[in-house]
């Protein structure tokens, strides 16, 4: 037996269920971006008011369709419609973060390249000093073995045996070992920590990750004083000595002032993408409501006189 066409859902229930899916998506990037990543909020917040609005769009729906207490149903419907009104704000918010982050997408990349380039000047500068400061100790301790006075000072400077222990390769072995103060374990894990960032961002931004860029934005913004401060203490701490002219390190000089993470979590400005995107899918959803069939029986009201005589009525004196 053919199917009945009562048995096929309504068109006007696909578009509107459709349409709110559409918009929580939208409403969960526009989150995710204003958390810096954090995708669980997002999802509660975009699940939670895509259930709402539908629970609002189709009880509406349901309440102007009613028969019985007309009344009150409509009271339920206006109710339901107002609600659902109202659940288009938060919609606008974050489809409005959501074109803001997205049309700023070059702007946002190019800040985000300054950025890695200032860190990795940073840090070639902080590698160039410390191997200049290595070599003007080498230097340092190659003059002093060139005459017995300054061989007995090689001795006790680098804790030898005797002067017969005096040679080159003590003398490297003393550079190595002061160059590893400057790059050894602490400035390695922090050179690893930066690679892996600068790789990070460079694979997600540039090739727009839309799921991660905030997760990047957020450490890139954190990042920068964090690697100063570690690399001016490790540059400062770490002395001998022999060193008296000491090259100059300011790692404060490459940190750049972008605040890429504010871009992302601050409210968003007006956005003409973000309001059509609401007023759309937010139309779209409202078709449940604009398709439902109005109420088959009229309410019964009060008439006159002329509802008896019209039809052939009479009346008593």
């Amino acid at each position: 037996m053919a199917k009945q066409n009562s048995d096929n859902l309504p068109i006007g229930d696909i578009i509107s269920f459709i349409s709110i899916v559409f918009l929580g998506i939208v409403v969960f990037f526009g989150m995710n971006f204003m958390t810096l990543g954090n995708k669980i909020p997002s999802v509660i917040v975009a699940v939670l008011l895509a259930v709402l609005m539908t629970v609002f769009v189709f009880f509406a729906a349901f309440a102007k369709s009613q028969n019985r207490n007309q009344e009150n149903w409509s009271k339920v419907k206006l109710a339901m419609v107002g609600l659902y009104i109202v659940a288009l704000i938060p919609c606008y918010i974050f489809s409005a973060k959501f074109c803001e982050i997205q049309f700023g997408q070059d702007e946002i990349v190019k800040k985000v390249d300054a950025n890695v380039s200032a860190i990795n000047k940073m840090f070639d500068s902080y590698a160039k000093n410390c191997d200049a400061r290595a070599n003007a100790y080498g230097y340092q301790l190659k003059a002093y073995s060139s005459s017995l006075e300054g061989k007995f000072k090689l001795v006790s400077l680098l804790g030898l045996k005797s002067v017969e222990d005096v040679n080159q390769t003590a003398i490297n072995q003393a550079t190595e070992s002061f160059l590893y103060k400057l790059k050894g374990n602490d400035y390695q894990a922090l050179e690893a920590e930066k690679d892996a960032l600068v790789q990070g961002c460079t694979e997600n931004f540039n090739n727009w990750n839309i799921m991660s860029v905030s997760q990047y934005a957020s450490d890139l913004g954190n990042v920068q004083e964090k690697f100063s401060n570690e690399l001016q203490n490790l540059y400062e701490k770490s002395k001998n000595s022999t060193e008296k002219d000491i090259p100059e390190f300011n790692a404060a000089q490459f940190a750049i002032d972008s605040n890429i993470a504010e871009i992302f979590k601050s409210l968003p400005v007006f956005s003409v993408g973000g309001l059509l995107i609401m007023l759309v899918l937010g139309f779209l959803g409202f078709v449940k409501f604009i398709t439902a069939p109005n109420p088959t029986v009229k309410p019964i009201a009060a008439g006159d006189s002329s509802s008896i005589t019209g039809t052939g009525g009479f009346i008593i004196h």
